[in-house]
């Protein structure tokens, strides 16, 4: 089965060899008629600031174009993207397109064709629903990817999902990462529920950031994030992306596969599903990827130097934050101090009760409310110009300990007599991390190991302060 060749997946069960399922990835797209008052706030909230008449909004997985219509009617270009059978298997689809269809600013793109193939720049993306309700891992993420390569700088996403809506005793099985919904149905329906470190990880994976300047108050139980389209995508290697969108590929129209298929032009009169779909003749198991273990990965690829030194701040910035979840908080980049006449790479809240960052300050005394990491993409060691950059962010009020993160050390003992000396003058206290060191933390966090993640730490510092 190649990728999104039908909303039809033929899924082997992880728990039974001999059983599959018959997924309809299309078959939730909801019959109401307007998007409901949690949505249409959070819609106020998300669009503000933004000029309805210069803003090209995808409607990725639009499903019965409600929200599609409703954003019509406010004056936004919006194109909504989803596979064509839906259209074609029930009235209200229908009903809904033709009605779409009468606005001057609505856009139709066929999934997956027109949008992998058209060269379009949307300044806001909605993913309502969607990526938790597809069964493949990958597909998300492509998905995710693809967005953002088709996004302006700084455009927007919002991600809007139900949380909490299945249970594993309601549902058919259990099935990979998710669950099988649907019962007593034709064709059965997938659901995952995402924790907000998975979304943010995700997100963080495939180009985004997360934009704290706007809050959901009014989202209820439903998650509800806004992400900014302002990182380089990490992913294209481990998705297989680069080819694909490289050669804009197509996947060409499946022939309909029906015992009495539709005439030509005709509408479907039930609200009901009529199944046209080819279905797979293969079923397909999903492969999982572990996002961390990608960022191990892609420093094997990354060259060093400056053209790729943007790539290599937001590997470090994405696997630090996951690797440190439980103990740091609030991870920023390119931080301003001293009035902006200053800059900082990374910078933590150091919010742990226990482990390395804890025992910073109860048991080596080490003021730490901020965690200071400067990332270097060097090809050669850090010499004096860095060591003295980071040294001078350092301080009684904000914190007297920081990292450097950086491709290799050639000459350990030369660089860690420097450090010696800086703590011995100043009682600032530097440590680190290449990538071989960054690999291995990661593979503890894997592993979960955190305490030998604590213990590899301490040892880097107490090479630095002992002697």
């Amino acid at each position: 089965m190649k990728m999104w060749e039908t909303p039809i997946y033929r899924i082997k069960s992880d728990s039974d060899p001999t059983k599959e399922f018959l997924i309809d990835v299309t078959g939730s797209a909801p019959n109401f008629a307007v998007p409901g008052t949690q949505l249409e706030k959070t819609f106020d909230i998300f669009f503000n600031g933004l000029e309805p008449s210069e803003t090209n909004v995808l409607d990725f997985g639009a499903a019965k174009l409600r929200n599609t219509i409703y954003l019509l009617d406010k004056g936004f270009t919006v194109y909504a993207c989803e596979f064509n059978d839906l259209f074609k298997r029930t009235k209200q689809s229908h009903d809904f397109l033709i009605r779409a269809q009468e606005y001057d600013n609505f856009k139709q793109l066929i999934f997956p064709d027109d949008f992998i193939d058209k060269e379009i720049k949307f300044n806001a993306t909605l993913l309502i629903n969607v990526l938790n309700i597809m069964p493949i891992q990958i597909e998300r993420l492509c998905v995710l990817a693809l967005c953002r390569e088709k996004m302006v700088e700084n455009g927007r996403l919002l991600w809007y999902t139900q949380h909490g809506a299945y249970k594993e005793s309601d549902a058919v099985s259990k099935l990979h990462d998710g669950l099988v919904t649907g019962k007593g149905r034709e064709y059965n329906m997938f659901y995952r529920d995402f924790s907000k470190k998975e979304i943010h990880e995700m997100l963080n994976f495939t180009g985004f950031s997360y934009n704290t300047a706007i809050k959901f108050p009014n989202a209820g139980s439903n998650q509800a994030y806004s992400f900014m389209a302002d990182r380089k995508i990490l992913a294209t290697k481990c998705l297989g992306l680069t080819e694909l969108i490289k050669s804009q590929k197509k996947t060409k129209e499946i022939e309909r596969d029906s015992s009495v298929p539709l005439p030509i032009g005709s509408v479907v009169q039930s609200d009901k599903n009529v199944y046209q779909t080819k279905i797979p003749k293969r079923s397909v198991i999903p492969s999982q990827i572990i996002i961390l273990e990608q960022y191990s990965k892609k420093l094997l690829d990354l060259p060093s130097g400056k053209p790729s030194a943007g790539i290599y701040h937001d590997l470090i910035f994405n696997a630090l934050t996951s690797i440190f979840d439980k103990w740091l908080k609030n991870p920023k980049k390119e931080v301003k101090m001293d009035g902006g006449r200053k800059r900082i790479d990374i910078t933590f809240n150091n919010k742990a009760k226990e482990g390395f960052f804890y025992d910073l300050r109860t048991r080596y005394n080490i003021p730490s409310p901020i965690i200071f990491i400067e990332c270097k993409n060097y090809s050669e060691d850090i010499r004096n110009p860095e060591l003295q950059q980071i040294e001078t962010r350092l301080n009684g009020a904000l914190g007297m300990f920081g990292m450097i993160v950086c491709r290799k050390i050639d000459n350990n003992d030369e660089l860690l007599a420097k450090l010696k000396d800086i703590f011995h003058r100043q009682r600032k206290h530097i440590i680190i991390l290449n990538d071989l060191d960054i690999q291995k933390i990661i593979q503890l966090k894997i592993d979960d190991q955190e305490p030998q993640i604590d213990d590899f730490l301490e040892e880097k510092l107490l090479q630095v302060i002992s002697g």
